[in-house]
Protein backbone atom coordinates (compact mmCIF):
# COMPACT_ATOMS: atom_id res chain seq x y z
CA UNK A 1 0.00 0.00 0.00
CA UNK A 2 2.39 2.56 0.91
CA UNK A 3 4.76 1.67 -2.28
CA UNK A 4 1.60 1.90 -4.36
CA UNK A 5 0.55 5.30 -2.48
CA UNK A 6 4.45 6.45 -3.20
CA UNK A 7 4.00 5.72 -6.92
CA UNK A 8 1.16 7.28 -7.29
CA UNK A 9 2.47 10.76 -5.54
CA UNK A 10 5.77 10.33 -7.46
CA UNK A 11 3.95 9.82 -10.83
CA UNK A 12 1.97 13.16 -10.80
CA UNK A 13 4.91 14.90 -8.96
CA UNK A 14 6.74 14.11 -12.75
CA UNK A 15 4.01 14.97 -14.21
CA UNK A 16 3.82 19.01 -12.55
CA UNK A 17 7.60 18.67 -12.81
CA UNK A 18 7.53 18.49 -16.36
CA UNK A 19 4.51 21.05 -17.54
CA UNK A 20 6.64 23.40 -15.39
CA UNK A 21 8.71 23.33 -18.22
CA UNK A 22 6.48 24.10 -21.03
CA UNK A 23 5.54 27.85 -21.67
CA UNK A 24 2.12 28.68 -21.95
CA UNK A 25 2.25 29.81 -25.50
CA UNK A 26 5.25 29.52 -27.65
CA UNK A 27 5.24 32.80 -29.65
CA UNK A 28 7.05 35.56 -28.37
CA UNK A 29 4.67 38.70 -27.76
CA UNK A 30 5.87 42.08 -27.64
CA UNK A 31 3.98 45.53 -26.25
CA UNK A 32 4.72 48.84 -25.38
CA UNK A 33 6.87 49.31 -22.31
CA UNK A 34 5.08 52.11 -20.17
CA UNK A 35 6.29 50.94 -16.79
CA UNK A 36 8.59 47.86 -15.46
CA UNK A 37 7.26 44.41 -13.57
CA UNK A 38 9.45 42.58 -11.71
CA UNK A 39 9.93 39.09 -10.22
CA UNK A 40 12.36 37.99 -7.58
CA UNK A 41 12.81 34.60 -5.58
CA UNK A 42 13.70 34.51 -2.43
CA UNK A 43 14.07 30.93 -0.84
CA UNK A 44 11.00 28.88 -1.90
CA UNK A 45 8.81 31.92 -2.76
CA UNK A 46 8.28 34.48 -5.83
CA UNK A 47 7.66 37.83 -5.49
CA UNK A 48 5.78 40.31 -7.84
CA UNK A 49 7.77 43.93 -7.81
CA UNK A 50 6.13 47.05 -8.96
CA UNK A 51 6.14 50.83 -8.09
CA UNK A 52 4.76 52.35 -5.25
CA UNK A 53 3.14 55.01 -7.66
CA UNK A 54 3.53 55.99 -11.12
CA UNK A 55 1.48 57.97 -13.49
CA UNK A 56 -0.80 54.93 -13.85
CA UNK A 57 -1.65 54.09 -10.32
CA UNK A 58 -0.20 55.18 -6.72
CA UNK A 59 -0.42 52.32 -4.14
CA UNK A 60 -0.99 54.54 -0.99
CA UNK A 61 -4.73 54.63 -1.99
CA UNK A 62 -5.03 51.27 -1.46
CA UNK A 63 -2.53 50.82 1.20
CA UNK A 64 -0.77 52.18 4.18
CA UNK A 65 2.45 52.35 4.11
CA UNK A 66 3.33 53.06 7.59
CA UNK A 67 1.99 49.03 8.35
CA UNK A 68 4.74 47.83 6.36
CA UNK A 69 7.80 46.62 8.11
CA UNK A 70 9.60 46.60 11.49
CA UNK A 71 10.74 49.96 11.51
CA UNK A 72 8.18 51.32 8.87
CA UNK A 73 8.43 55.33 7.28
CA UNK A 74 6.10 54.59 4.57
CA UNK A 75 9.27 55.82 2.53
CA UNK A 76 9.06 52.82 0.12
CA UNK A 77 9.47 53.34 -4.03
CA UNK A 78 8.74 49.96 -4.62
CA UNK A 79 6.44 47.13 -3.41
CA UNK A 80 6.56 43.07 -3.67
CA UNK A 81 3.28 41.58 -3.22
CA UNK A 82 3.62 37.22 -2.75
CA UNK A 83 0.53 35.17 -1.43
CA UNK A 84 0.78 31.97 0.97
CA UNK A 85 -0.29 29.70 3.33
CA UNK A 86 -1.55 31.96 6.30
CA UNK A 87 0.28 29.09 8.98
CA UNK A 88 3.67 28.33 6.58
CA UNK A 89 4.26 31.98 5.29
CA UNK A 90 5.02 34.22 8.15
CA UNK A 91 6.55 31.57 9.93
CA UNK A 92 9.18 31.24 7.53
CA UNK A 93 10.63 27.86 9.61
CA UNK A 94 13.86 26.59 9.72
CA UNK A 95 14.09 23.24 11.46
CA UNK A 96 13.43 20.25 9.73
CA UNK A 97 10.37 18.94 11.57
CA UNK A 98 8.42 22.43 11.29
CA UNK A 99 9.30 22.55 7.42
CA UNK A 100 7.81 19.17 7.54
CA UNK A 101 5.24 19.76 9.56
CA UNK A 102 3.58 23.01 8.27
CA UNK A 103 4.27 22.35 4.80
CA UNK A 104 1.95 18.95 4.51
CA UNK A 105 -0.79 21.38 6.18
CA UNK A 106 -0.67 23.88 3.67
CA UNK A 107 -0.58 21.66 1.27
CA UNK A 108 -3.48 19.79 2.00
CA UNK A 109 -5.27 21.04 5.12
CA UNK A 110 -4.68 24.88 4.32
CA UNK A 111 -6.76 26.94 6.96
CA UNK A 112 -6.28 30.05 5.05
CA UNK A 113 -4.19 32.90 3.09
CA UNK A 114 -2.20 35.83 3.71
CA UNK A 115 -0.82 38.46 1.16
CA UNK A 116 3.07 39.62 1.85
CA UNK A 117 3.78 43.21 1.55
CA UNK A 118 7.65 44.16 1.83
CA UNK A 119 8.49 47.59 0.90
CA UNK A 120 11.70 48.92 -0.80
CA UNK A 121 13.91 51.65 -1.39
CA UNK A 122 14.93 50.62 -5.18
CA UNK A 123 15.20 47.17 -6.56
CA UNK A 124 16.64 44.77 -5.42
CA UNK A 125 20.12 44.28 -6.60
CA UNK A 126 19.84 40.22 -7.26
CA UNK A 127 20.59 37.97 -9.80
CA UNK A 128 17.52 36.16 -8.77
CA UNK A 129 15.20 38.86 -10.33
CA UNK A 130 13.74 39.57 -13.84
CA UNK A 131 11.96 42.70 -15.13
CA UNK A 132 9.37 43.07 -17.78
CA UNK A 133 7.99 46.00 -19.31
CA UNK A 134 4.78 46.31 -20.04
CA UNK A 135 1.77 48.52 -21.42
CA UNK A 136 -0.11 50.39 -19.05
CA UNK A 137 -3.93 48.15 -19.67
CA UNK A 138 -2.21 45.41 -18.68
CA UNK A 139 -0.14 46.81 -15.63
CA UNK A 140 -3.67 48.15 -14.71
CA UNK A 141 -5.06 44.04 -15.12
CA UNK A 142 -2.04 43.20 -12.31
CA UNK A 143 -2.64 45.93 -10.16
CA UNK A 144 -6.19 44.79 -9.85
CA UNK A 145 -5.18 41.20 -9.76
CA UNK A 146 -3.17 41.63 -6.39
CA UNK A 147 -5.72 44.12 -4.97
CA UNK A 148 -8.31 41.58 -5.54
CA UNK A 149 -6.56 38.90 -3.61
CA UNK A 150 -6.61 41.09 -0.40
CA UNK A 151 -9.16 40.01 2.19
CA UNK A 152 -11.35 43.73 2.79
CA UNK A 153 -13.83 45.05 5.62
CA UNK A 154 -17.14 46.13 4.89
CA UNK A 155 -15.49 49.00 4.21
CA UNK A 156 -12.75 48.39 1.52
CA UNK A 157 -10.11 49.03 3.56
CA UNK A 158 -7.33 46.18 4.24
CA UNK A 159 -6.15 44.04 7.14
CA UNK A 160 -2.99 43.71 8.52
CA UNK A 161 -2.58 40.28 10.11
CA UNK A 162 1.17 41.10 11.51
CA UNK A 163 4.31 42.64 11.06
CA UNK A 164 7.66 40.78 10.04
CA UNK A 165 10.24 41.15 13.02
CA UNK A 166 13.03 40.56 10.43
CA UNK A 167 12.43 42.30 7.36
CA UNK A 168 10.62 45.26 5.71
CA UNK A 169 6.88 43.36 5.38
CA UNK A 170 3.81 43.02 7.08
CA UNK A 171 1.04 40.29 6.30
CA UNK A 172 -2.22 40.73 5.23
CA UNK A 173 -5.43 38.70 5.30
CA UNK A 174 -5.68 37.15 1.98
CA UNK A 175 -8.47 35.49 -0.04
CA UNK A 176 -8.12 31.66 -0.76
CA UNK A 177 -6.63 28.96 0.13
CA UNK A 178 -3.00 27.41 -0.18
CA UNK A 179 -2.58 24.34 -2.26
CA UNK A 180 -0.37 21.53 -3.70
CA UNK A 181 -2.01 22.48 -7.14
CA UNK A 182 -2.22 26.45 -5.98
CA UNK A 183 0.67 27.79 -4.18
CA UNK A 184 2.61 30.82 -4.25
CA UNK A 185 4.49 30.54 -7.22
CA UNK A 186 0.68 29.77 -9.13
CA UNK A 187 -0.62 33.06 -7.60
CA UNK A 188 2.52 35.02 -8.83
CA UNK A 189 2.22 33.89 -12.28
CA UNK A 190 -1.44 34.35 -12.43
CA UNK A 191 -0.61 37.70 -11.24
CA UNK A 192 1.75 37.97 -14.30
CA UNK A 193 -0.39 36.60 -16.66
CA UNK A 194 -2.73 39.48 -16.25
CA UNK A 195 0.07 41.67 -18.09
CA UNK A 196 0.45 39.56 -20.66
CA UNK A 197 3.93 38.07 -18.96
CA UNK A 198 4.55 34.37 -20.61
CA UNK A 199 4.65 31.97 -17.52
CA UNK A 200 4.74 28.20 -17.37
CA UNK A 201 2.13 25.42 -17.94
CA UNK A 202 2.34 24.80 -14.24
CA UNK A 203 4.36 27.28 -11.99
CA UNK A 204 4.47 25.44 -8.91
CA UNK A 205 8.43 25.62 -8.52
CA UNK A 206 9.99 28.98 -8.30
CA UNK A 207 12.52 28.55 -10.48
CA UNK A 208 10.37 27.22 -13.30
CA UNK A 209 8.36 30.89 -12.86
CA UNK A 210 12.00 32.62 -13.11
CA UNK A 211 13.22 30.74 -15.90
CA UNK A 212 9.91 31.75 -18.17
CA UNK A 213 9.59 35.24 -16.75
CA UNK A 214 13.20 35.60 -18.43
CA UNK A 215 12.83 34.43 -21.82
CA UNK A 216 10.40 37.37 -21.78
CA UNK A 217 10.82 40.00 -24.00
CA UNK A 218 12.49 43.02 -22.52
Amino acid sequence: MFFYSFAVFAGIFSVLLLVSLLPRRWETFSQEEDVTICVNQVGIHTNIIIPVQNNIYNWQHFLNLKEIGKQPSGNYQYLGFGWGDRDFYPTNPSQIQEIVSLGIQALFFSRGSLMRVEGYPEIPQSHDIHCVGVNTSNYLNTVHFIQNSFELTPQGQTILFVRSDESDASYYEAKGHYSLLRNSNNWTAEGLRQANINTPLWAGIPQAVMFHVSRNPN
